[in-house]
């Protein structure tokens, strides 16, 4: 079974833009509307069943995280589990991250820890409150390759402060 390229084409569009940081008004809605526009699009190829294999169920749960809405969340985590069940490595960070997403959207605790915020006064980014990791083994985080608070945000910010790291 051969993989979706409309939708590798969508993720990689996706991901282009989220290489910088959105600091106007103006820009974050241009990218708001891209985003809107990928969904839809990742929506339609979900009903028509061309989204198939582990590899296209990792795209579309990319551009589904990045939604505005419990529903695009809770369809970003079904889809990034079902990556990780097909052995897309990937996409295990993803299906705790929408998980947490879903989680926030819904004003519950985030459990995993990568929900964060960027704070324009302070120019960096910090933990989007509340969570509740009570019930989170360390192994499963492991498993999970979900990098502890202080490394992600280590992560995040020194992509405003000049360094790589993971997106």
């Amino acid at each position: 079974m051969d993989d979706n390229s409309r939708l590798q084409e969508l993720y990689l569009g996706d991901q282009k833009d989220r290489e910088q940081v959105y600091h106007s008004k103006a820009r974050v809605d241009d990218l708001s509307a891209r985003d809107k526009l990928r969904r839809e699009l990742v929506y339609e190829m979900m009903s028509q069943g061309a989204v198939k294999t582990p590899l296209d169920f990792y795209h579309a749960a990319v551009i589904l995280q990045h939604g505005a809405l419990p529903k695009d969340f809770l369809a970003a985590h079904r889809l990034a589990v079902l990556s990780a069940v097909g052995g897309h490595r990937p996409a295990r960070w993803l299906l705790a991250a929408s998980l947490d997403r879903y989680l926030v959207s819904s004003e519950c605790p985030q459990i995993y820890g990568t929900q964060f915020e960027f704070d324009e006064a302070e120019n960096q980014y910090r933990l989007n409150m509340p969570i509740d990791e009570s019930s989170v083994m360390p192994a499963e985080k492991t498993l999970l390759d979900v990098p502890s608070v202080p490394e992600r945000l280590k992560q995040l910010n020194s992509r405003i402060h000049g360094g790589g790291g993971k997106k």
